[in-house]
């Protein structure tokens, strides 16, 4: 696996409906997805919690450090179908909103 950046990341995102898609690879084991959940999380003023493993997919909550900034969203990491992808937890976050907060932390 290349060196995750925060560039890489922001580069790789699209908007499917009411997702965020990260094209990126896959973690290839439970440890470098939890490495790769940290340093994303880093990256973009994150604190992930409740997470979910399950036979080929991995879930976590991530919620803004900042109160004000978004509203908690759910990352997927699904190794059947190849995808890592950001959805809302709630109705009152979209897609749209979860890509302009990422995107505040371009370089």
């Amino acid at each position: 696996m290349q060196k995750l950046t925060k560039n890489a990341i922001l580069d790789a995102l699209s908007r499917l409906d009411n997702s965020v898609i990260v094209q990126l690879p896959l973690p290839t084991t439970p440890l470098k997805t939890q490495q790769w959940v940290a340093q994303f999380s880093r990256y973009f003023n994150l604190v992930p919690s409740k997470d979910d493993w399950g036979a080929d997919r991995y879930q976590v909550v991530l919620t803004p450090a900042s109160n004000n900034a978004l509203e908690a969203c759910l990352l997927n990491i699904e190794w059947m179908c190849e995808a890592i992808w950001l959805e809302p937890v709630s109705k009152q976050l979209s897609a749209q909103e979860i890509l302009e907060y990422l995107g505040k932390f371009r370089d």
